[in-house]
């Protein structure tokens, strides 16, 4: 056990002043000894070595961060606890292991929703606006499936032809619905505000024409005069022809100063349903599929035609089998059966190469090619007195 009383043979001077603790307690710098004297015991700067202060009170070695000051407290008083010294590597694994364990749970990967596919009620009238049936319709379904529901219910005569007609009772008009056309694309062009369009169900011999099966290889033609009506209540005598999948007007049959009227790719023909004044008897309009709101004037959205009867029945079976061609033309989708894309694509893939052998390769070119230029072959002369005449000379 360490003493802590003053050794009796030893005398402290207090002559000299005791600055030095004040200015190593104010900077935080511990005392500095001048000089060494005999009767201490070396001191050694691996290890921390006390000796009696000038005060009565032991002085750890300066090295100390803890006892640098000169002034005698509490815990200069007390033994100083020996602590090993422990390793960066050492306190590393150390707090690695004092860690509590984790548990690692696998988590098997979340199935992703199905989509929600939007599915609407919508009537759908028969023959006339007196009896409808309500139907879900969804994005994926056609007007032919709208029939053999309205079929298989029992509602329809199976002696006779039906399709399904759009009713634009905003425009006082219809057309038939091909089989194969989506039902969201009709309804994506009405307007919401107004609920006066509508489908219903009726015979027509049209049905024939518009089928799956009679899709045109090449898109149909047809021409001759019609009456135009270019503003309300104002008619004017054209010549249109349907090529190349559109409709042009001109003044004369000739064609020069024809004008583009619009494209059967998204314009479709239509019936009145309403009386309508006009110079003919027969009366149709070309109106667009898509939604008004895409048109800035109401004039280029639809337009207003009138001819004979018989001509206009031509008229109109040749501009709808061109809507079909169009169709099937731009999109196919509409007329994919399941399973029937891959075939498609097979189709379309490409053929493997085949390996040619030698015997089968021609034995001689194809072209004969002369050969190259020979400067031996054709003597150069060049005019004399000439730079290049002069350097041959020299060159020779």
């Amino acid at each position: 056990m360490r003493s802590f009383h003053r050794p009796e043979g030893r005398t402290v001077d207090t002559s000299q002043p005791r600055l030095e603790s004040s200015l190593s307690q104010r900077f935080g710098r511990g005392p500095t000894v001048a000089s060494r004297r005999p009767e201490d015991p070396p001191l050694r700067r691996d290890k921390s070595v006390t000796r009696p202060s000038r005060d009565g009170f032991e002085i750890h070695n300066a090295s100390d961060p803890l006892l640098r000051s000169a002034r005698p407290s509490e815990d200069s008083r007390r033994p100083t606890p020996t602590v090993p010294r422990v390793s960066v590597d050492q306190d590393v694994e150390q707090r690695v292991l004092q860690r509590p364990p984790v548990e690692l749970t696998h988590s098997r990967p979340q199935p992703l929703p199905a989509p929600k596919v939007q599915v609407t009620q919508q009537r759908v009238f028969i023959g006339d606006m007196q009896r409808f049936n309500t139907v879900e319709i969804a994005s994926n379904t056609n007007a032919g499936d709208v029939i053999a529901l309205i079929a298989s219910q029992g509602s329809l005569d199976h002696t006779a032809v039906w399709m399904l007609f759009e009713l634009a009772n905003d425009f006082g008009m219809e057309r038939p619905i091909r089989n194969y056309e989506l039902l969201s694309d009709v309804t994506a062009s009405w307007n919401k505000d107004k609920l006066l369009n509508a489908f219903v169900v009726k015979r027509t011999y049209l049905a024939p024409f518009l089928s799956r099966s009679n899709i045109p290889t090449s898109s149909p033609t047809n021409r001759g005069y019609v009456e135009y009506e270019s503003k309300k209540g104002k008619w004017s005598k054209r010549w249109m022809e349907l090529r190349e999948h559109s409709l042009w007007l001109s003044k004369r049959d000739t064609g020069k100063d024809e004008t583009f009227l619009c494209s059967l790719s998204n314009f479709d023909a239509y019936y009145f349903t309403r009386k309508h004044k006009s110079p003919k008897p027969f009366v149709f309009a070309i109106k667009s599929t898509d939604n008004i709101s895409l048109f800035e004037n109401v004039s280029d959205y639809v337009h207003i035609l009138s001819c004979n009867q018989k001509d206009g029945e031509r008229w109109m079976e040749a501009i709808l089998v061109a809507r079909s061609y169009v169709l099937f033309q731009e999109r196919h989708v509409l007329f994919a059966k399941p399973g029937e894309s891959t075939l498609i694509s097979n189709n379309l893939s490409r053929s493997q190469t085949r390996k040619q052998s030698i015997s089968t390769r021609p034995s001689q070119p194809l072209v004969s090619v002369s050969a190259p230029f020979s400067a031996s072959a054709t003597a150069v002369t060049f005019e004399p007195g000439s730079l290049l005449a002069k350097h041959k000379d020299v060159m020779s």
